[in-house]
């Protein structure tokens, strides 16, 4: 217990703890999202922020109104001084300027320890003021922390019609083993091929160094994109999109606002989940937040803006990203009394020019093209004829067999995937094949004497639906799909059942 003469060093303790410690960090990355990106880091600091009510209840207690009141015994009345309530021990704080901020820092090895003291009125009615509840005193530090040895965070964003979506959407359900594609893509084909709507899509990614023991939790507290004109929110939607912890894919609507004074679209509290460990770096996590679709109904207004603003702004409570770590001790210093714990919070921001013309043009071009051959009998040997004719035109080619083409062979059916590097992009196509099998009677008449010979042969029809997808240029693409129906039929011609 503190005494309440005061101790051998001549200064004032008393029996006081602070309503708040609050320790912040920030941290900001400037970027750019344009045929030429760049990110550099933006302006941070930190800053401690203690406040110590003179309440005479729960802070400065009327117990440490009476340890002033009689440590002020015999010293000149009408004066000012000092009580210390605390201190503040600060570990792991080299990557700070707080050993030159704050002088009066006493340095232990790695560890600093800044006494808390507030000011006291050398008088007779000192402590009833301390225990007035009209006052709060606000202890304050400004500080420095060094640059983070890489850039913490940067947004990942992309502006898409739908039907550049098809690609993506047909390969997650047919991820389960789905085979009957043709109908999926022609699904997907019919349901975009009306829409006006775009797409934007938006990741936040975060690497921060941990320590041994350390869980930080960060969520993304504030996004927003700067909007040319005031919008209707029914023309909005907004989906967050992800993983669940089980695995599985899902989808949930999330609000969205329009602010009206800064002109832009305003969402927050997405969590950003829990970090990997990259490898060969088992001090550093990677956090990447569920992907924010926003569905834009009349994009007409975007393409007014050449730049939108984006912003977001990336919290992790209970951690500093400096490594710095606090822990508030009473006026004795004594272990045996638990600590109080500062609220510690980082908060890393970034601000995104993203250049609507610029991304807008990398969007993929996904044309859709069906070819029907009769008299063809779908078999493993088709398959491999479509896989030649790939192969040969330079296409890395996988094909999966649909898991129920042995208990009904009559209808088979193959999904194959085929890509190439086309210049620096990558062109891919997604090939359904449908068969059908079946018999046909025929009749035929034989010699001079007219002889009528009947009987059946197999025969059968492929139907084959493919989607295509390459950024840039679907000439390419186009005259790519051509060329794969053309040396098909050329290459079928032999096998038909007519001959």
């Amino acid at each position: 217990m503190a005494s309440r003469r005061g101790r051998s060093d001549g200064k004032l303790y008393a029996r006081a703890r602070p309503e708040k410690v609050k320790i912040t960090e920030k941290y900001s990355v400037i970027q750019e999202i344009s045929k030429s990106p760049t990110r550099r880091l933006g302006p941070g600091g930190g800053r401690i922020d203690i406040a110590v009510p003179y309440d005479g209840g729960q802070y400065f207690t009327h117990q440490a109104a009476d340890d002033v009141k009689w440590g002020l015994v015999g010293r000149q009345a009408g004066g000012r001084g000092t009580a210390v309530i605390g201190h503040l021990r600060l570990v792991d704080h080299a990557k700070t300027d707080l050993r030159r901020v704050i002088g009066q820092m006493r340095q232990y090895h790695n560890v600093g320890v800044v006494p808390l003291e507030v000011p006291v009125a050398v008088d007779a009615d000192s402590a009833g003021e301390l225990a007035a509840d009209r006052k709060t005193y606000i202890i304050d530090y400004d500080y420095e922390p060094d640059r983070p040895e890489i850039l913490p965070v940067e947004l990942v964003a992309d502006l898409r019609d739908p039907d550049s979506m098809n690609m993506y959407g047909v390969k997650l359900l047919s991820s389960d083993g789905e085979m009957d594609l043709a109908e999926t893509i022609d699904w997907l084909r019919q349901k975009v091929s009306f829409r006006s709507e775009l797409v934007m899509t938006i990741k936040a990614r975060l690497a921060i160094p941990v320590k041994p023991g350390q869980a930080p939790n960060p969520r993304i507290r504030l996004m927003s994109v700067e909007w040319p004109a005031i919008t209707s929110l029914r023309t909005m939607e907004l989906e967050i999109m992800g993983f669940t912890p089980s695995g599985e894919w899902k989808t949930d609507g999330h609000p969205v606002r329009y602010n009206p004074v800064h002109r832009r679209l305003e969402w927050e509290d997405v969590s950003m989940g829990m970090g990997e460990i990259p490898e060969g770096s088992p001090g550093m996590r990677i956090y990447t937040s569920p992907m924010m679709q926003l569905r834009i109904g009349h994009p007409g207004e975007l393409f007014t803006a050449e730049v939108l603003k984006m912003h977001a702004e990336v919290e992790i409570a209970g951690y500093l990203l400096s490594g710095l770590e606090a822990r508030v001790f009473d006026a004795t210093g004594n272990a045996d009394h638990r600590p109080q714990m500062p609220k510690l919070i980082t908060s890393v921001n970034v601000d995104t020019d993203f250049y609507v013309a610029d991304i807008f043009a990398k969007r993929d071009f996904l044309p859709y093209q069906q070819f029907i051959f009769d008299d063809v009998i779908p078999n493993e040997m088709r398959i491999t004829d479509i896989s030649t004719v790939l192969r040969n035109a330079k296409f890395q080619v996988e094909h999966k067999e649909h898991p129920g083409n042995r208990e009904n062979p009559s209808s088979p059916k193959w999904l194959l995937s085929a890509h190439r590097l086309q210049g620096p992009d990558r062109l891919e196509l997604l090939i359904a094949v449908e068969g059908e099998k079946y018999v046909l009677d025929r009749e035929q008449i034989m010699g001079n004497n007219r002889i009528k010979i009947s009987g059946s042969k197999e025969s059968g029809r492929m139907r084959i639906s493919v989607l295509g997808a390459l950024a840039h240029d679907h000439f390419d693409l186009t005259r790519e799909m051509n060329h794969l129906q053309q040396a098909l039929r050329d290459r079928f011609r032999f096998q038909t059942t007519s001959r």
